[in-house]
């Protein structure tokens, strides 16, 4: 996209750089860019046009150090699991807030203004009742994940407002497709998860009668609008849904994983209905849509993989990846 030009001659930064969505983003970078540099706790694998920088977002030296050498930062690092959350919920709060707080101190101090992608959820939006959901709707966080993910966005727009850098906040619908990077998060990825063990030839299990509704967007999609979000101007201190605008229920996502596994495999594994486990925190029984028509507008982005295509090249994929290993 002709917008995305404006990203070659930029010094970009990537937290969460070796995550599910991190990876194909640093990847998709690398086309017009050739000065990005990840931030990880962990070293990454060696890419071209790609420095590295092994830290611990949640400390200041490293957000002074990205800071210092950005024109736009993509903020994907930090907890990504709702259960993780309500377990330790002060790990949570630091892992989420404390980038946030360490990146508008590095800013002030060093009088730099970069641009700031912040990966937010849907989920922040409780157990919406009224379908499709759009950013017009108060939030109404239900989880202590949810609670921290809407501070941080609230701490970015002030920051924004306040001159100290443009940050934009992308609330994220349920994100699948292949990724060369896993989802650490067990709450995280679920339509990877049932495509690989349906690949593997075992059952799965699908909680309640599955007719709960989601909004189900295609990896390549989200990253395109990460992309678009560092690119376009006029979107400073804005939220934006990102999801396909179209419902699906559980059933039938997983029907579908199911189905296309057996066009791979030639075996058909079951789909079992089981008991909803004890503990399950009641966001999972929420139905959601977004609506996209926002950042459509602003950023002339558009989903552009349906949930039958989206299936077809997740299945592919993690079938590629099950024989190199």
């Amino acid at each position: 996209m002709q917008v995305l030009e404006l990203l070659r001659n930029k010094k970009i930064a990537v937290t969460g750089a070796g995550g599910y969505i991190g990876s194909l983003l640093v990847e998709e970078l690398s086309k017009y860019s050739d000065n990005i540099f990840t931030v990880s706790r962990r070293e990454l694998p060696q890419k071209k046009y790609v420095r590295q920088l092994t830290g611990d977002i949640c400390t200041y030296d490293t957000w002074h150090k990205i800071v210092s050498d950005s024109d736009i930062i993509y903020h994907l690092g930090g907890n990504t699991s709702i259960y993780a959350a309500t377990k330790d919920p002060s790990e949570s709060l630091n892992s989420t807030l404390l980038p946030i707080n360490h990146l508008i101190r590095a800013a002030r101090e060093l009088d730099r203004k970069p641009r700031v992608i912040f990966t937010s959820t849907v989920t922040l939006y409780g157990l919406t009742t009224c379908l499709p959901v759009s950013e017009t709707q108060t939030p109404n966080p239900v989880t202590v994940y949810d609670i921290h993910k809407l501070f941080a966005e609230q701490q970015l727009t002030q920051a924004t407002r306040l001159g100290l850098f443009d940050s934009v906040s992308l609330r994220l619908a349920n994100v699948y497709g292949p990724s060369s990077s896993v989802s650490s998060s067990p709450d995280r990825g679920i339509l990877n998860r049932v495509a690989l063990r349906a690949l593997q030839g075992q059952n799965i299990s699908l909680y309640g009668d599955g007719n709960y509704i989601r909004d189900y967007v295609f990896l390549d999609d989200v990253v395109r609008a990460i992309l678009l979000a560092g690119a376009v101007s006029g979107i400073q201190g804005e939220v934006f849904n990102i999801g396909s605008g179209v419902g699906t229920t559980l059933r039938r996502a997983f029907e579908l994983v199911v189905d296309q596994a057996e066009q791979v495999t030639g075996k058909r594994v079951a789909l079992e209905s089981i008991m909803w486990p004890s503990g399950t925190d009641p966001i999972e029984f929420r139905n959601f849509i977004a609506q996209n028509e926002k950042f459509s507008k602003a950023a002339g982005w558009e989903p552009l993989v349906s949930i039958e295509d989206g299936v077809k090249m997740l299945v592919s994929g993690c079938q590629q990846e099950k024989n190199r290993l």
